[in-house]
Protein backbone atom coordinates (compact mmCIF):
# COMPACT_ATOMS: atom_id res chain seq x y z
CA UNK A 1 0.00 0.00 0.00
CA UNK A 2 1.19 3.48 -0.74
CA UNK A 3 0.81 6.19 1.56
CA UNK A 4 0.85 10.05 0.42
CA UNK A 5 2.00 9.34 -3.31
CA UNK A 6 2.46 12.97 -4.93
CA UNK A 7 3.58 13.22 -8.12
CA UNK A 8 4.95 16.58 -9.54
CA UNK A 9 6.60 17.60 -13.08
CA UNK A 10 9.77 19.52 -12.96
CA UNK A 11 12.17 20.86 -15.47
CA UNK A 12 16.23 20.36 -14.68
CA UNK A 13 17.70 23.89 -15.18
CA UNK A 14 20.85 24.83 -17.15
CA UNK A 15 22.73 23.71 -13.93
CA UNK A 16 21.39 20.30 -13.90
CA UNK A 17 18.98 21.24 -10.65
CA UNK A 18 15.71 19.92 -9.92
CA UNK A 19 13.84 21.81 -7.63
CA UNK A 20 12.01 19.51 -4.43
CA UNK A 21 8.79 20.99 -3.32
CA UNK A 22 9.25 22.86 0.17
CA UNK A 23 6.56 20.79 1.80
CA UNK A 24 8.61 17.59 0.64
CA UNK A 25 11.80 18.80 2.27
CA UNK A 26 10.22 20.65 5.05
CA UNK A 27 11.74 17.94 8.18
CA UNK A 28 14.82 16.84 5.93
CA UNK A 29 18.25 17.52 7.00
CA UNK A 30 20.49 18.90 4.56
CA UNK A 31 22.32 15.38 4.04
CA UNK A 32 20.39 13.22 1.04
CA UNK A 33 21.66 9.67 -0.71
CA UNK A 34 20.51 9.72 -3.98
CA UNK A 35 21.00 6.83 -5.99
CA UNK A 36 20.50 5.88 -9.72
CA UNK A 37 18.63 2.47 -9.76
CA UNK A 38 17.54 1.22 -13.70
CA UNK A 39 16.44 4.50 -14.65
CA UNK A 40 15.33 5.73 -12.06
CA UNK A 41 16.79 8.34 -9.87
CA UNK A 42 15.88 7.43 -5.20
CA UNK A 43 16.26 10.26 -3.66
CA UNK A 44 16.19 9.39 0.40
CA UNK A 45 16.82 12.12 3.00
CA UNK A 46 18.91 10.84 5.86
CA UNK A 47 17.69 11.77 9.42
CA UNK A 48 20.86 13.08 10.59
CA UNK A 49 24.14 14.81 9.36
CA UNK A 50 26.57 12.43 8.26
CA UNK A 51 30.18 12.15 8.06
CA UNK A 52 32.59 9.75 6.36
CA UNK A 53 34.02 8.47 9.78
CA UNK A 54 30.26 7.30 10.76
CA UNK A 55 30.66 4.66 8.49
CA UNK A 56 34.44 3.03 9.94
CA UNK A 57 33.87 -0.32 11.17
CA UNK A 58 30.09 -0.23 9.85
CA UNK A 59 30.38 -1.91 6.24
CA UNK A 60 32.20 -5.60 5.66
CA UNK A 61 32.67 -6.08 2.14
CA UNK A 62 34.62 -8.75 0.21
CA UNK A 63 36.76 -6.44 -1.81
CA UNK A 64 40.44 -7.24 -3.80
CA UNK A 65 42.42 -4.88 -2.85
CA UNK A 66 42.83 -3.84 -6.38
CA UNK A 67 39.48 -2.87 -6.67
CA UNK A 68 40.24 -0.01 -4.21
CA UNK A 69 43.04 1.85 -7.11
CA UNK A 70 39.52 2.27 -9.47
CA UNK A 71 36.90 4.36 -7.75
CA UNK A 72 34.60 3.21 -10.38
CA UNK A 73 35.07 -0.42 -9.87
CA UNK A 74 35.01 0.34 -6.24
CA UNK A 75 31.69 1.78 -6.48
CA UNK A 76 30.33 -0.95 -8.78
CA UNK A 77 31.54 -3.83 -5.86
CA UNK A 78 29.79 -1.79 -3.31
CA UNK A 79 26.43 -1.37 -4.88
CA UNK A 80 26.97 -5.23 -5.19
CA UNK A 81 27.71 -6.19 -1.87
CA UNK A 82 25.36 -3.70 -0.01
CA UNK A 83 21.66 -4.56 0.08
CA UNK A 84 19.74 -1.33 -0.22
CA UNK A 85 22.90 0.77 -1.53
Amino acid sequence: MVKNLEIVTKEIDSLGRVYIPAKWRKNWKKVLLIRLDDGSILIKPLNKEMKLTDLFDKIEVDIKPEEFEDVHKLRRKLYEEIPGF
